[in-house]
């Protein structure tokens, strides 16, 4: 039972009935704390009887009848495993006559809610071989792993977005196309270069054919003043109609 169906439980009821239920409840939490501190036998034993007098106290409150009982421990095992608890007859003698884990009511007979209870703290499920406690956390973990995943994408989106919005990026198509662009203004402005200063490249070492280390260095400085100047941010409208002509800055058009 946790603290809110007990607050529920004992809500409007006399004050005596409210003082009996907390103090049960208080004493099946020391219980627990003992059995955590300490796993001896005594132990368990306190801890089961706990339990046992707040489950007791809880059907006497909610009106609600007894549950099923059991008789023998062959027929809570059947239960067990035809509910899906891994679970052997010795180990379930042990649990009962030495371990105490699975108390017998007054009567000798054994209580559906007890069993269940038992098996939810102590037993696996055939199915996955892992408690329900660790079944239960397994689950909410990837359900937080996946929360965690939803919100770093949600993030990465919306930052995104703002920074689209910022103008920070263009569309792929609108890239392509400046690349394109920009690439035939550097090809149409190569042709043009070199149409242009071939005469000026000839003249400066005289046609004279030994020169041509000079002239590869002419050539090289003179490129690289042409590359400079196609790398600066500019704006070009390009419409390229020939091979000689030379590109120019925004508001020229190239005819």
């Amino acid at each position: 039972m946790q603290k809110e169906e007990l607050e529920k439980l004992i809500d409007g009821k006399p004050d005596d009935i409210k003082a009996k239920g907390i103090l049960l409840f208080n004493a099946y939490l020391k219980t627990q704390l003992s059995v955590k501190d300490d796993p001896s036998s005594q132990n368990y034993r306190n801890m089961n009887s706990a339990q046992e007098a707040l489950e007791e106290f809880r059907i006497a409150q909610s009106g609600e009848k007894s549950d099923e009982k059991y008789t023998t421990e062959k027929s809570v095992l059947k239960y067990l495993e035809d509910n899906g608890w891994k679970i052997s007859k010795p180990t379930l003698n042990r649990h009962i006559k030495t371990e105490r884990k699975l108390l017998r009511q007054n009567d000798g007979t054994f209580t559906q809610k007890s069993i269940d209870k038992y098996a939810e703290t102590w037993l696996k499920k055939t199915a996955t071989g892992k408690r329900l406690q660790e079944g239960t956390d397994e689950l909410q973990r990837q359900k937080l792993e996946q929360e965690l995943k939803n919100l770093q994408l949600k993030n990465e989106r919306e930052t995104f977005n703002y920074n689209r919005d910022r103008g920070l990026y263009i569309p792929r198509e609108q890239m392509d196309i400046e690349l394109a662009t920009r690439a035939g203004i550097l090809i149409a402005g190569l042709k043009h270069w070199i149409q242009t200063n071939v005469a000026d490249w000839i003249v400066s070492v005289g046609g004279d054919t030994r020169k041509v280390g000079e002239l590869i260095n002419k050539m090289s400085n003179d490129m690289d003043e042409h590359i400079n100047h196609y790398a600066s941010s500019r704006e070009y409208e390009v419409v390229i109609d020939g091979e000689d002509k030379q590109p120019q800055e925004s508001g020229m058009e190239i005819l």
